[in-house]
């Protein structure tokens, strides 16, 4: 039996979600991002279920999404060959999961170490407060290395501004774990060695609001997002991000990119 990619631990009324591809840096496979779903949708209909802690296994919180799947994944490979076959198949594993763990009644944690890369600055988004440690790093070079408008949706920008984010994201320069304090991406650093402790001290403090309360508020929060645009915002992106897909220098980028990822495994087999 294959090992599971998406770990759920109830501890108490906090539920743990940890993605569990720890020798990837935990790298969004199209079957972790399923998983992740599973688990989520599994969680927003939970009444004992007070917080949720999102995290990862290993060194790494994540590294994005797992480039190795348009190599090793035949049907996700066929789908990338058509505008309407990626679009869909972008909006149901790389969006769709974003938006239902944003939409979770009950407060979500994120917990953050090691890198922070690319997609997994759009789960990390979907918190709604982030506990980093002090070795954690974010950035996103999906603009330079794969010719498309950043991932799928807009968080970089909505987080840390938009000057500050074309900085991050056309001259793929990243953030230490204080930098994103400072910039407000993050609410809390500490040393790794801390990190469950900050984590468990700030369910704790969670658990102590009352339930109603904190879904009522957060609902308040998420119709303020509305009302400045986010949503208008990432619908808007969504579909730049699918037509950066379709230029000649994007399609250049990938057809090397499988390329290099199939040599590269003819080469281990």
């Amino acid at each position: 039996m294959s090992e599971q990619m998406v770990l759920v631990e109830d501890r108490g009324a906090v539920r743990w979600i940890t993605l569990n591809r720890p020798k990837t840096h935990n790298a969004q496979s199209p079957d972790l991002l399923r998983e992740l779903e599973t688990a989520v949708l599994d969680t927003r209909d939970r009444r004992e279920i007070r917080a949720v802690v999102l995290a990862g296994a290993g060194k790494s919180f994540s590294s994005g999404h797992d480039l190795n799947a348009a190599a090793v994944n035949p049907e996700y490979r066929r789908n990338l060959g058509s505008v309407e076959g990626r679009m869909w198949q972008e909006a149901e594993l790389f969006v769709r999961p974003v938006e239902l763990l944003r939409d979770l009644p009950m407060p979500v944690v994120c917990r953050v170490h090691g890198y922070c890369m690319a997609a997994a600055l759009m789960l990390m988004s979907a918190a709604d407060l982030v506990v980093a440690s002090d070795d954690a790093t974010f950035s996103s070079k999906v603009t330079r290395d794969q010719g498309a408008d950043d991932v799928e949706l807009p968080t970089v920008a909505w987080e840390i501004g938009e000057r500050r984010a074309k900085q991050m994201l056309w001259m793929s320069e990243g953030l230490n774990a204080e930098q994103a304090l400072r910039l407000g991406l993050v609410n809390w650093v500490v040393p790794r060695d801390e990190l469950d402790a900050q984590v468990d001290r700030v369910t704790d403090e969670l658990l102590s609001v009352p339930r109603e309360a904190l879904a009522l508020s957060k609902m308040s929060f998420r119709f303020i997002e509305r009302r400045k645009g986010r949503d208008d915002a990432a619908d808007y992106h969504f579909l730049s991000h699918q037509l950066s897909h379709n230029t000649d220098e994007s399609k250049a980028l990938l057809a090397k990119r499988v390329a290099e990822l199939e040599k590269k495994l003819a080469e281990r087999g």
